[in-house]
């Protein structure tokens, strides 16, 4: 979400409330989630296993984000499940199964449950790791740091 300071108006429609603007409101930025982790692999040159990535944890927030089940049902075929309920564990919640199927997404509970690991559990300082080198990739502010270094490109 992009936002004006209450003073100020939008140069392009005159607005306080514009795609335009450039000032970021700071409470509603997003940290990395589940999500956003298990679409992640580490690209370094010659790695032929990057996925999924280790999770080191400093600091791990939750943040309540409005449940949507249709977005869950979506998701969970996309979903590499053993990385998602590993990557939960990591992060110190141990309420998903280890294995699933797509019958489960009838039950409200396996869908709260699954909704909480995915999007609501948020790695705020920490770091990723390569499987296959060790390499660590730090989150900070919950941005992962995926750049390369020149050797590894």
């Amino acid at each position: 979400s992009w936002l004006l300071p209450n003073s100020q108006l939008c140069p392009i429609n005159s607005c306080t409330d514009c795609s335009a603007s450039i000032v970021r409101d700071k409470e509603r930025e997003e940290k990395m989630r589940l999500l956003t982790h298990n679409m992640l692999s580490s690209n370094i040159k010659g790695v032929t296993n990057g996925f999924p990535l280790g999770i080191e944890v400093e600091k791990v927030v939750e943040k309540q984000v409005d449940f949507n089940a249709d977005f869950l049902k979506n998701m969970f075929l996309k979903i590499e499940w053993k990385a998602l309920v590993d990557a939960s564990r990591t992060m110190g919640y141990a309420e998903l199964p280890e294995e699933a199927e797509p019958s489960m997404l009838d039950s409200d509970d396996f869908l709260q449950r699954f909704h909480h690991a995915l999007l609501e559990l948020h790695l705020e300082e920490g770091a990723l790791i390569c499987p296959e080198t060790g390499r660590r990739f730090p989150v900070n502010k919950g941005i992962p740091n995926m750049l390369l270094h020149e050797d590894e490109v």
